[in-house]
């Protein structure tokens, strides 16, 4: 969707600064990154494939090298990525 032009009512132009996350690398044999868990409650997982319970529900299964991205205030789960979107948004990791 296309910013209004020229801005409606008292909007004014703002630029965001560069967004700051915390972010964990799933790797087999580590620790679990920080919101994921191998629980067997959730059938699909009885397994204990580790998962990480994104807000509003939503289970995302982790894969080698997956990174799981955490709000920076409240260190809650936001999204799981690929390594290589992880690199294609945020530069290769270090």
């Amino acid at each position: 969707m296309a910013a209004p032009y020229p801005p409606a009512g008292n909007q004014s132009s703002h630029t965001e600064r560069p967004l700051k996350i915390y972010a964990e690398q799933y790797v087999v044999g580590q620790p679990l990154p920080i919101g994921a868990t191998t629980e067997t409650l959730n059938p699909v997982y009885a397994d204990g494939r580790p998962h990480v319970i994104l807000p509003h529900g939503i289970v995302m299964e982790l894969h080698e090298t997956d990174w799981v991205i955490s709000n920076r205030y409240t260190g809650a789960p936001q999204e799981v990525i690929s390594a290589a979107e992880f690199a294609e948004r945020f530069g290769p990791s270090e």
